[in-house]
């Protein structure tokens, strides 16, 4: 796993799940799909995790992957579990970074 703090707001701690990786975080991950938040009462410091395997699919790239990052930081900066709220805070970090395509990327989810 790769660990390292999100550029998009220079606070959050991202975790990169890679292949090969094992442990609960990897089974949280097979569990609900490209991303998750963990947050909330008694989480000093929340964290984003992002499943990094897909990066060996035909279809994804780098700028996919942000997008899930940045929809994650969108539930943990505005404290919600709803995701047009995440997405809409998640859009409006990547654009305020200058990252368009990853921003279409969400907008084009239609989840907003």
């Amino acid at each position: 796993m790769n660990v390292r703090v999100s550029p998009l707001d220079n606070e959050t701690l991202v975790v990169v799940v890679e292949p090969g990786d094992t442990g609960e975080l990897v089974e949280l991950m097979d569990a609900r799909g490209n991303g998750f938040a963990i947050m909330g009462e008694g989480m000093e410091i929340p964290i984003a995790v992002i499943d990094g395997r897909l990066l060996n699919e035909d279809w994804i790239t780098c700028d996919h992957l942000l997008a899930i990052e940045a929809h994650e930081l969108g539930h943990i900066r505005t404290g919600s579990v709803e995701e047009p709220i995440a997405e809409r805070e998640g859009i409006r970090l990547l654009d305020t970074m200058g990252h368009t395509t990853a921003a279409d990327i969400l907008r084009e989810r239609g989840i907003a």
